[in-house]
């Protein structure tokens, strides 16, 4: 029979056509090498990716992986190595989980590789890697030179600027957008000094304020923004980047974090850079002590507990939030608690529940799960197994990545032992043998780490699972009174969410799924104030 053969194909933006790297030119050359084979064509992947992605974290590679882990295949074909991944690690981790699938893997600046440790491979995928590095480290020299220039780095214009450009049409600085420039002056205004009587809004009030005025928010005039909500419609978290952001006082910084992480470098790396001013510096501080003691105060303010919290969303797919009035503790659809309910047109009209009801109703219906502690356990191995199997692709990478450290150990120890008995020559080819193994090795543990700590966060461990089943032993022979917070880590690693529609729930969990009514309970008053007249509150 004609073996199988896939051809995957990538670019980047860190790549260009005139050096072969377009898609087309990698699939032409890819389907002459497969026919010299004599194999077929049953796929083609490609790719606008960039090669420090995992393989098995990018869209196509992804679905070719899929392929190779059901036999679908019987080989693989690239252009060049790089292409198939520019981290070292992750390349040789996946050439290595191939061959061991019984998946040929071809390169054509290689040839077929029969080994994830072949030294033309290694060669080859340390040059992607330090290429990739260098791609990196060249640009952010130049954005760092830049800056130091007291010039903005090519980057989005914050709301209320826009760019002002060189006679190359290259970013140099930002000035007012006149239009976008004033609300953001009338937000500092409204926060820190006050509305037009004098009462200073909170972010929430700006936001409703605006929305109410149909200001078109930062969302709508820059189409690089995901907007969730209709035109003109302001969140609260808007508001409050607008206060924060430093860029408005004049000061625009370079460098603050690292790549696409969130995680911030040290303060002395950054690079200040003057932009012209949108509020006064005493204004923007201002602001900045404000928001504090409104942190402060959210903080001390928080003096109910939801059991439900993050757990629990309506019927209409919002989350559903705590909210404390007429004595009680409610869940409300948060379409009813938004600043622009007023505005849009109704899509929900469910009702808020009695917390002290549902919650009741959820924990009793967790226990009843417990009274088959044979079924509970059955129920809690299916959900680890498809749990585990969504974290495979890691779980294989990692066995990878520890089988190749073995070796690479093993590796070390015969060049230690080659090395004494050489000279010349051969001492200095051994010593970069070496130097090779160390940096191979360091970055074998460094993404053993990684790995490790992404494997972790899964839930239902052997342990958790155990934990469970004892728990519920203890709570049917009166030994376990749980509180709220034993009642809380129990949900969490059921991974239990509610559903709440027209009087009844649905609990969908890693041990099953229930369904029941709410039950019902006298009603509350809800007093419109001081001048008397309730609104009587639904169940």
């Amino acid at each position: 029979m004609t073996k199988k053969a896939a051809i995957y194909a990538r670019v980047s933006t860190d790549d260009q056509a005139d050096k072969g790297y377009s898609l087309p030119s990698q699939l032409d050359g890819c389907r002459q090498y497969i026919e010299q084979l004599g194999y077929s064509i049953v796929a083609e992947f490609k790719e606008d990716n960039s090669g420090a992605i995992p393989v098995a974290d990018r869209t196509q590679g992804k679905r070719l992986a899929e392929m190779v882990k059901f036999r679908e295949v019987d080989a693989v074909v690239v252009h060049q190595v790089d292409r198939l991944s520019r981290d070292i690690v992750d390349l040789l981790a996946t050439v290595r989980n191939w061959l061991r699938a019984g998946v040929e893997v071809y390169a054509l600046d290689v040839g077929k590789i029969e080994s994830e440790l072949d030294i033309v491979l290694v060669i080859k995928g340390w040059q992607g890697s330090d290429e990739r590095k260098k791609i990196r480290e060249r640009s952010m020299r130049g954005k760092r030179a830049k800056a130091r220039t007291g010039r903005v780095v090519g980057t989005r214009a914050p709301y209320g600027y826009d760019h002002i450009r060189d006679e190359n049409g290259k970013v140099v600085n930002f000035k007012p957008f006149e239009e976008e420039a004033k609300i953001v002056q009338l937000i500092y205004q409204w926060y820190v000094y006050g509305d037009e009587s004098g009462r200073r809004l909170s972010a929430g009030g700006i936001a409703k304020r605006l929305s109410e005025m149909r200001i078109p928010t930062p969302g709508e005039t820059n189409s690089g923004y995901h907007r969730s909500r209709g035109s003109g419609m302001w969140h609260t978290y808007t508001v409050l980047s607008v206060i924060e952001r430093e860029t408005y006082a004049g000061i625009w910084r370079f460098g603050v974090r690292i790549g696409p992480t969130r995680n911030e470098r040290p303060k002395e790396e950054w690079i200040e850079v003057e932009v012209p001013q949108l509020v006064d510096r005493e204004t923007w501080e201002a602001a900045q002590e404000l928001r504090g003691q409104n942190k402060r105060f959210s903080r001390r303010n928080k003096r109910h507990d939801y059991l439900l919290s993050g757990l629990i969303r309506c019927v209409c797919g919002r989350a559903m939030s705590g909210e404390y009035f007429s004595d009680h503790q409610y869940y409300t659809c948060t379409w009813r608690n938004n600043h622009h309910s007023h505005l849009e047109e109704r899509t929900c009209w469910a009702r808020s529940v009695r917390a002290d009801a549902i919650e009741v109703d959820v924990w009793d219906s967790i226990i009843d799960l417990f009274s088959n502690l044979e079924k509970l356990e059955k129920q809690l191995r299916i959900a680890q197994q498809e749990e585990l199997n969504a974290l495979d692709p890691k779980l294989e990478e990692l066995n990878a990545v520890e089988a190749m450290m073995i070796q690479t150990e093993a590796d070390a120890v015969e060049i230690g032992q080659a090395l004494k008995r050489a000279t010349g020559l051969v001492a200095k080819s051994l010593e970069q043998n070496m130097a090779e193994v160390n940096q191979r090795y360091d970055a074998l543990c460094k993404r053993q780490g990684a790995l490790q700590t992404e494997l972790s966060v899964t839930q239902l461990t052997d342990g958790a699972i155990q934990g469970v089943i004892e728990f519920a032993q203890d709570v049917f022979v009166g030994k376990e009174n749980a509180d709220f917070y034993v009642k809380r880590r129990n949900l969490e690693i059921l991974k239990v969410q509610v559903v709440v529609d027209k009087g009844r729930f649905t609990i969908y969990s890693a041990a099953g799924e229930i369904s029941g009514e709410i039950r019902k309970l006298p009603k509350a008053t809800r007093w419109g104030g001081p001048g008397g007249g309730g609104v009587t509150n639904l169940r």
